[in-house]
């Protein structure tokens, strides 16, 4: 049996080592990609996309093998006004993001559709975002300045925010909150792949896009 599983173990090493140079562009060919992604290069194991506005962003991959077998990531994304490390992993235990830490411009949110634009920066601090067949998790924090928010002719003055990601038993929570107020919403990310979501009536005197009822409940299965 020991012999079998060592077997096992190198026929899928090897199987994953051939996996990371099969080139990325084979395997994104069918794929409708964001109309953001210009272009991408390279292979499953070291490769980049290239981004509207300048960015890229840039991966550098293996398979390891402890404590289950999953893939791991080292990533950056970068550009003008950004920069952002981290690394992903994606497995038998599931999925996750973790460590990403640095800067993310204001550039950033105009690869959104529908987007407003804005003039901070975020800084992203040891941000990890963890969902895994038994439980999720989350931890960090993103913090952006006091600010100016535009769309078409509508304007908004948006006070300085935090964004802190903790885990609640077996579920990873975000906690969007302006400096000294009471939380305006929260994004619960439960294992059992629902998203859910509370918006707080306070939400709607800083983003007057929202109803001014509440609280608003969402639920989003993924």
């Amino acid at each position: 049996m020991v012999l079998l599983a060592v077997t096992l173990a190198i026929l899928l090493l090897l199987a994953g080592t051939l996996a990371l140079r099969v080139p990325i562009s084979l395997l994104t060919r069918n794929i409708d990609m964001p109309p953001a992604v210009l272009a991408v290069q390279g292979s499953v194991g070291d490769g980049r996309a290239l981004l509207e506005g300048g960015y890229a962003l840039r991966w550098d991959s293996r398979l390891l093998m402890l404590p289950l077998p999953h893939l791991r990531s080292d990533t950056v994304l970068e550009g003008g006004d950004t920069r952002l490390t981290g690394w992903a992993s994606a497995g038998l235990r599931g999925f996750a993001v973790v460590d990403l830490s640095g800067r993310a411009g204001p550039g950033l949110a105009r690869l959104i559709p529908g987007a407003w634009t804005c003039e901070m920066s975020a800084t992203v601090r040891d941000v990890s975002l963890r969902w895994g067949w038994r439980d999720a998790a989350a931890g960090g924090n993103v913090a952006t300045p006091a600010g100016i928010c535009t769309e078409g002719t509508r304007q908004a003055n948006i006070p300085s925010l935090q964004i802190n990601l903790s885990q609640v038993g077996k579920d990873g929570l975000a906690t969007l909150s302006s400096d000294g107020q009471p939380p305006m919403a929260r994004i619960r990310l439960g294992r059992d792949r629902i998203i859910d979501i509370a918006i707080e009536p306070t939400a709607a005197e800083i983003f007057t896009a929202l109803p001014r009822g509440g609280p608003i409940t969402l639920q989003l299965p993924f």
